[in-house]
């Protein structure tokens, strides 16, 4: 598992998953396949979720139901949705 992480460009990878995490004008940051905006330390705690799920894990997962249960607290005054799919 490798997140890659570039401040410079505003955007987080995965070699894991296709998920990616791009910083907005505001400093917030939207994911792929999530709704709302995020924290920067949200971000990074989405794509350790999107790669946990690419390994397999389910919603039954106690590290994936602690991590979403933290994307769906706001954080900076930034709005933030739980994932309406799975």
């Amino acid at each position: 598992m490798a997140i890659e992480i570039d401040d410079d460009a505003g955007r987080m990878s995965s070699d894991e998953c296709d998920t990616v995490a791009v910083r907005r004008p505001d400093g917030g940051w939207t994911i792929t396949g999530r709704r709302g905006v995020y924290s920067r330390n949200q971000a990074i705690t989405a794509m350790v979720l999107a790669e946990r799920r690419a390994a397999g894990a389910t919603d039954e997962d106690v590290f994936v139901q602690g991590w979403e249960a933290e994307l769906v607290m706001p954080s900076h005054g930034f709005e933030t949705r739980p994932e309406e799919s799975k």
